[in-house]
């Protein structure tokens, strides 16, 4: 579980913006140190000092030991409570075993304040336990017989519904992680990273394309990125794969110059009349036009998705392209 928060955190800063990391994270942690806690309270050993007995960090004198007793409790609730909410068939057929099926064997050790009650990580009769007590206390007789009206307090975790319930999320969650986990493996795009030298190329062939624009004054040259999406959809938009654009925009231009610049960009670079978006598809590049019908004058040009570490060039290309066209001079 600690591996799989530092996974989650990983993938929190590879998309700090996806909520669902963050949640996992904080689930992971808590449930590795709910089992952490419920694996200390299972007691490995006992230790026999000269006075009493320490057994899950728990102290009992030999002296205040008044009855030992050996006996069954039935896991049955545990097993009802892990199973209902997980699968219906499953609870059904917990439901029709006979409850001894699923008997725990305990010790219990009654003093005169309370009944402690110990079971071990390894099933079977605690015999090597019973023997050493009992050679410390050698009056105290043991019974196969547990009183089940008077409460004993479980110092090990205790298989009931609130355990079973509890393994019940867990188990949710082990399977969740294991469905997902695979996907946070997958970086790839849906599209590309495309080639920077082909991209480039295109954009210096389009940019050819573009001549006999009158100077736009004051019409500024806009870039942008914008992540791509990756083929995972759980884990959101790449951070490493991005599409560039660079945004030539005048609201305040007249309608009809605005029309104009627009129905050239588009015979220019071989769009249809009214045509809104164009790409130029091609195997190692997909640079694509944009000309939204919107007031005043709107064109956008994109590089289509490739790598952050190769946005330079591009960007140059784009600065040149928006210039043909009149703006940026």
């Amino acid at each position: 579980m600690l591996a799989m928060t530092a996974f989650h955190v990983w993938a929190i800063t590879e998309t700090p913006e996806i909520t669902l990391y963050w949640v996992a994270a904080i689930f992971d942690l808590a449930i590795a140190i709910v089992s952490f806690g419920l694996g200390l309270q299972w007691p490995t050993y006992a230790l026999f000092e000269e006075d009493g007995v320490i057994l899950a960090k728990q102290r009992i004198r030999y002296d205040s030991i008044t009855a030992l007793r050996l006996g069954d409790v039935s896991a049955k609730p545990f097993w009802l409570a892990f199973w209902i909410p997980t699968s219906l068939v499953g609870g059904l057929i917990v439901a029709l075993i006979p409850k001894d099926t699923f008997n725990r064997e305990v010790v219990e050790i009654v003093t005169e304040h309370r009944t402690a009650r110990f079971r071990w990580k390894r099933s079977g009769t605690p015999t090597v336990f019973v023997d050493t007590l009992q050679a410390r206390r050698s009056d105290l007789e043991r019974t196969y017989h547990l009183d089940s009206y008077s409460y004993a307090r479980d110092f090990t975790p205790r298989m009931g519904v609130g355990g079973g319930l509890l393994a019940a999320c867990l188990g949710v969650w082990v399977v969740f992680t294991a469905i997902t986990t695979p996907e946070l493996f997958d970086l790839s795009t849906q599209y590309g990273p495309y080639s920077t030298a082909a991209t480039s190329a295109e954009l210096r062939a389009l940019t050819g394309k573009l001549s006999g624009y009158d100077p736009l004054p004051g019409v500024p040259v806009e870039f942008s990125t914008d992540r791509c999406s990756r083929k995972s959809y759980i884990l959101g938009e790449s951070p490493d794969v991005v599409d560039l654009s660079v945004k030539i925009v005048a609201e305040d231009m007249p309608p009809t110059l605005a029309d104009a610049v627009e129905r050239h960009v588009r015979n220019d670079v071989g769009m249809i009349r009214n045509e809104y978006f164009y790409t130029i598809d091609a195997p190692d590049q997909r640079v694509a036009v944009d000309i939204p019908e919107v007031k005043g004058l709107y064109v956008q040009f994109f590089t289509g998705c490739v790598r952050v570490g190769e946005l330079d060039p591009l960007r140059d290309d784009l600065t040149k392209l928006a210039a043909a066209m009149g703006a940026g001079r």
